[in-house]
């Protein structure tokens, strides 16, 4: 539901600068609590996939909060991000089912002017990304997400003999992936939806009548109309929905990292005439070169078989030559003719009838064969007709946009809301479940870029495991996630383990597997293995075993970003960290505004100590700053330390390229 306008304006009212932001903090209300049932089900189970659950409700429950540490460790906001989540009974019957479902519980768009600086004003933002970009609860304290999944898989009339999978390894062979589910679930409630009208085609609207923006939809474009979201009708929007292979999301992070994300592959293009352009089928039948150019159809006697010598050998020579597959002689015949004529390259139009048998040729010209259909359609338009062979992204327009599901035929609660079915791999928010093995839990795809695109911060930094930098990436562009997982792992096994030990033993174990696995580079593994000593190990277990502290809050900058408001008490410590990249000429940190006194301390990879820092600024009151020249890449661990109790002390990090 949206949100008034004037109770929206009240909220941000004199924002004016980009707030810092830690990793995400995703909570669950467990709608299941003391019904037996879903995240309550006592049924005894045994240990899965890394999942150490010894009930059903147990394991879905550490599913869940895997789930929820890894889009934590992805995602940056100051506020936190509550899930009401239940088993219930969903759409199902023998073959199909309905594994999930999710949604942001409100919306919030914000005044002109009012707006925080990464925002468009009068457009609808999932609540969760709108207390993200205006760094503070404007949902009083209400869940965000409302997520519910089906009760009933593997029942009587509910994909009857099939059950849901609570390993955390992505080892579901053909079950149902429940964290599969609750990761993509999850996207949709946190942006990776629309507000526009899926039956009308209707842009949301204001109580004031002013028709507001979607900040998903915003970044759509359909070429069939060639027109953006916003500028279609109502009846164009709905148009667009059923638009196959031509809705994109053009967003720029999620058509950059498209060449990161996605496999290539080489795709047969009419580029004229006008009537003709777009991708066809075709196989590659002898010589794999890339051909371009202007086709020009054989001609020999009454056919265009090419049996004999060309009768338009003039005409062929340096163009592609279009050959029939006819009856009357080998490919190979056909083949040295072409080449007689200085054909370029050559098309066959395969018409036999077992055409599901592939051509073959050895030696000469790039020939490739496209079925009757095609040929025929491109026999009737060979005037002016130009190919090219080239490499296209799967699921792809020639752009590098990424196409979204719109399929001929309408599917409610599915089409327009999720990556197309073309793209390879099969991404994290494909609308149809891929039972089997997966590796969603290591790679979220182009989900996250397109969340940038909404506004949605990311941790592209080296993950931490507290305070010790692993120098893992959190999250790289295009998908991996090897960085979340490290950490999501490191919580669930101190918070499982008996002791430090056996919380030691077991994560030592996990990071040699991937290692072993090739998620990590030799330097990633070894940088690892620095925050697995037994001190570090120790500090680890200490804060995220059951009662323990929950460890240091560490506050990321961006370049020119600003923590405002900062308070602390004598002697308290906050820690901040910005990641410096190649190529800087000075990074400058400091602290300033506000009452008492703060201190200031930097190091490059770790953390300052009153012993142990590489930069210090120690003044009266609080204007302290850190010039680095020319630093160094990689990450800087800023310490404030209360000289004296202080309060509305703002601190900021900048780097010049």
């Amino acid at each position: 539901m949206s949100r008034q306008k004037p109770w929206c304006a009240m909220l941000v009212a004199g924002m004016a600068c980009a707030s810092a932001a830690v990793a995400a903090d995703f909570r669950l209300n467990n709608l299941d609590a003391g019904t037996g049932k879903g995240l309550d089900d006592p049924t005894p189970a045994e240990p899965v996939g890394g999942n150490p659950g010894r009930t059903r409700g147990e394991q879905a429950h550490i599913a869940f909060e895997f789930a929820a540490s890894l889009w934590g460790a992805v995602l940056r906001s100051r506020v936190p991000i509550t899930i009401d989540a239940t088993f219930k009974r969903l759409a199902c019957d023998v073959n199909t089912a309905a594994l999930g479902s999710a949604g942001a519980i409100s919306s919030v768009y914000f005044n002109p002017g009012q707006q925080p600086p990464d925002a468009q004003p009068n457009t609808l933002y999932h609540i969760a990304l709108a207390s993200a970009l205006r760094g503070s609860d404007i949902n009083f304290a209400q869940s965000e997400i409302k997520a519910e999944f089906n009760s009933d898989i593997g029942t009587p009339g509910c994909l009857e003999g099939d059950q849901w999978y609570f390993g955390l390894d992505g080892k579901a062979a053909g079950k149902r992936n429940f964290l599969h589910t609750l990761l993509h679930e999850f996207a949709h409630g946190l942006g990776f939806t629309t507000f526009t009208n899926r039956t009308t085609g209707r842009l949301p609207v204001a109580n004031d009548g002013t028709v507001l923006g979607d900040i998903y939809a915003g970044n759509v474009f359909d070429h069939a109309q060639g027109k953006w979201w916003y500028e279609m009708t109502n009846a164009q929007r709905l148009s667009a929905m059923t638009s196959e292979g031509n809705l994109v999301f053009a967003g720029s992070h999620v058509s950059a990292d498209a060449s990161r994300a996605l496999n290539a592959y080489k795709s047969l293009y009419v580029t004229a005439p006008a009537s003709l352009a777009g991708e066809y089928g075709y196989y590659w039948v002898n010589n794999t070169a890339d051909i371009s150019g202007a086709v020009i159809r054989a001609a020999t006697g009454a056919n265009a078989e090419a049996c004999t010598e060309l009768d338009n050998a003039a005409a062929v020579a340096g163009h592609i030559v279009m050959i029939d597959f006819g009856a009357n002689c080998s490919i190979d015949t056909k083949l040295r003719f072409a080449l007689a004529a200085r054909a370029t390259g050559v098309i066959i139009v395969d018409d036999r009838v077992a055409s599901e048998v592939p051509l073959t040729v050895t030696g000469g010209l790039p020939v490739v064969a496209v079925s009757k259909a095609d040929g025929d359609w491109f026999k009737a338009n060979i005037e002016g007709l130009r190919i090219e062979i080239r490499l296209v992204r799967s699921g792809t327009d020639s752009y590098g946009n990424v196409k979204l599901f719109a399929p001929r035929t309408f599917v409610p609660g599915t089409s327009f809301v999720h990556f197309d079915t073309s793209l390879w791999p099969t991404p994290l928010m494909t609308p149809y479940d891929p039972r089997g093995e997966g590796r969603d839990h290591l790679n979220l795809d182009l989900t996250p870029s397109l969340f940038q695109d909404e506004g949605w911060r990311v941790n592209a930094g080296s993950q931490l495991l507290g305070l010790c930098d692993t120098g893992v990436p959190t999250w790289v562009p295009g998908g991996a996630i090897v960085g979340a997982n490290i950490v999501a792992t490191a919580k669930l096994l101190a918070g499982t383990s008996a002791t430090a030990g056996d919380y030691a033993t077991a994560l030592r174990e996990y990071a040699n597997k991937l290692a072993k696995d090739q998620w990590l580079t030799a330097a990633q593994a070894s940088s690892l293995d620095t925050c697995l000593s037994d001190t570090e190990l120790a500090k680890q277990y200490a804060s995220w075993r059951k009662g323990g502290s929950g460890g240091p809050v560490v506050t990321e900058l961006d370049s020119r970003e600003v923590a405002p408001k900062q308070a602390g008490a004598l002697g308290s410590e906050s820690i901040y960290r910005i990641t410096v990249p190649a190529g800087v000429r000075a990074l400058n940190i400091r602290t300033f505004g506000g009452t008492g006194d703060v201190s200031l301390l930097v190091k490059m990879g770790g953390e300052p100590t009153t012993s142990s820092y590489h930069y210090r600024s120690a003044h009266p009151f609080n204007s302290e700053s850190v010039v680095v020249a020319r630093p160094a890449a990689g990450a800087y661990f800023i310490k404030v330390v209360g000289v004296s109790a202080y309060a509305g002390v703002t601190v900021q990090a900048t780097y010049l390229q």
